[in-house]
């Protein structure tokens, strides 16, 4: 299959995969707070964030391998995947067993993360539990990347999706039937068992070269370009589980479980949607990676600009979605004491907006293996972030957090990804990429204003909630896309965009 075939059938099967998952996601975060308290979504989060720091021990080894195996892939250099694999699969393992061990010792302090301890029985072993979903994940990784690097990522999404269904399903069974919120970590331990199982099935199916326990060492140049790809890559892990997973720290110990909880239901649909699209641009990295091993640099930067019209297009539609729509939606799901102040969800959709017009400069640096140019670019970023943030968080609260983020990512990240991707790249200058998000910026402000002038009028009538949220949706649905075909028709991106559209409505 080509490039952009498989690049097709990977997005449709990731979009049927977020549909789906996601309204259950819904279904199950409304029947948990019937059932159980803010405080329970609190931990939720924090757990998840303690475990997002302890993914540090990773270390970028990921990425790493997963670039060192598009050329040989390319190549059908069998002998040279078994090698990488091996040596991936030895690592991994000592990762996962490493998450197992240091998580478990933490669990004497998290007192020391939590503003108030709430009364919540048995709070240790619900800890434990989010240890052990975690940890046993890292011993099946592996072979998940060789099946995306083959350009198959629909594979992944598929069983990740019924997992989803299953362990959502049944967690909401649990609930409804016990309010047990031990049984329902067990039942996310357990498909995420069967999950991992599952794709190291198919994987050993499609590729029984894996069982094959003889293979060649790596050369020492091989190893040492692997090691500093590492240690780039290490240094990003850091930085972006400081900017990303330290929010929810810093909320819990300065503000209280209870608060977090109610941002935690923002973070839900903004996580959501952030996640959708990486794992459309995830669907392609593998495509990215091949033409940048086979194409010219200007058939490269062409792509490039043709694709980041493609993220512009859905991140500002999205962004554009939830400034308009977020208030109403939570007020309908969870009711009005599960809403935060209007400010306060402008400073999260903005950060949403520049964190997914980032995605297509880091799939590309990603799939062009330029992990040690910006190495110490995530350590100041994180920096900024902490010396800013937490100051705020006493100031402005939730939103100062995020601010904190805002500042960090403009003031650092944005550019600085850009000036290596154009530097070493398309050895060009890093302003005509700016010029680039400027432009994209711009108009997504103004599609903003028309659309939410538009939503407030429709507030302005005496409808029903539900239905004003309807035609409010209607216009958000019409306002920016509208737009964008008037401005953009001519171009060049437009017109792959259109005709990507119409290859995907025919598959």
């Amino acid at each position: 299959m080509s490039r952009t075939k498989k690049s097709i059938r990977n997005v449709i099967f990731t979009i049927v995969g977020f549909v789906v998952t996601t309204l259950l996601q819904l279904v199950n975060r409304k029947v948990f707070i019937l059932f159980l308290s803010s405080e329970y979504l609190g931990l939720n989060g924090l757990f998840s964030n303690i475990l997002s720091m302890l993914s540090l021990s990773e270390m970028g080894i990921g990425a790493a391998i997963v670039f060192a195996l598009y050329k040989p892939i390319a190549e059908k250099n069998t002998e040279k995947v078994k090698s990488l694999m091996a040596l991936y699969k030895k690592l991994y393992t000592i990762i996962g067993t490493f998450v197992l061990i240091a998580g478990a010792l933490l669990t004497p302090f998290l007192h020391l993360l939590i503003k108030e301890m709430p009364d919540i029985p048995y709070i240790h072993i619900y800890y434990l539990m989010f240890v052990i979903d975690s940890g046993l994940s890292y011993f099946y990784t592996y072979k998940r990347s060789l099946i995306i690097c083959n350009q198959d990522n629909y594979i992944s999404t598929t069983t990740t999706m019924l997992s989803s269904v299953g362990t959502k399903v049944v967690q909401l069974i649990i609930l409804l039937l016990t309010h047990n919120y031990f049984l329902f970590l067990l039942v996310q331990i357990l498909f995420t068992r069967l999950e991992n199982v599952l794709i190291s099935k198919i994987a050993d199916k499609q590729y029984p070269f894996l069982k094959d326990k003889q293979y060649q060492k790596l050369s020492k140049d091989e190893i040492r370009t692997i090691r500093n790809n590492v240690f780039a890559m290490l240094a990003h892990k850091i930085g972006m589980v400081i900017v990303n997973a330290t929010d929810n720290l810093i909320i819990s110990k300065i503000l209280g479980l209870a608060v977090l909880g109610v941002y935690s239901n923002y973070v839900l649909l903004t996580q959501t949607i952030e996640s959708f699209v990486t794992k459309i641009f995830s669907s392609i990295t593998a495509s990215i990676g091949n033409l940048v091993a086979e194409q010219s640099k200007e058939e490269v930067e062409k792509n490039f600009n043709r694709i980041l019209f493609l993220n512009y297009w859905i991140i500002a539609f999205c962004s554009i979605c939830l400034i308009c729509l977020i208030q109403p939606f939570i007020h309908l799901w969870l009711g009005a004491d599960y809403q935060s102040p209007m400010f306060t969800v402008l400073i999260i959709i903005v950060v949403f907006y520049f964190n997914g017009m980032r995605r297509t400069v880091l799939e590309f640096r990603n799939a062009a293996g330029l992990f040690w140019a910006d190495r110490y670019k995530a350590l100041v970023e994180s920096f900024v972030n902490l010396v800013v943030s937490i100051p705020l968080t006493y100031a402005l609260g939730v939103a100062g957090v995020k601010l904190g983020t805002l500042i960090s990512l403009l003031g650092v990240a944005f550019w600085v990804e850009g000036r290596i991707l154009y530097k070493y790249l398309f050895q060009k200058s890093v302003l005509q990429y700016l010029f680039l998000q400027t432009k994209y910026a711009v108009v997504t402000g103004i599609q903003l204003i028309c659309a939410y002038w538009a939503c407030r009028l429709i507030d302005l009538t005496s409808l029903s909630m539900l239905l004003k949220f309807v035609l409010q949706m209607v216009i958000c649905l019409i306002i920016p896309n509208v737009m964008i075909v008037i401005i953009f028709w001519k171009t060049d991106e437009f017109q792959y965009a259109k005709n990507l559209v119409k290859k995907i409505i025919k598959r």
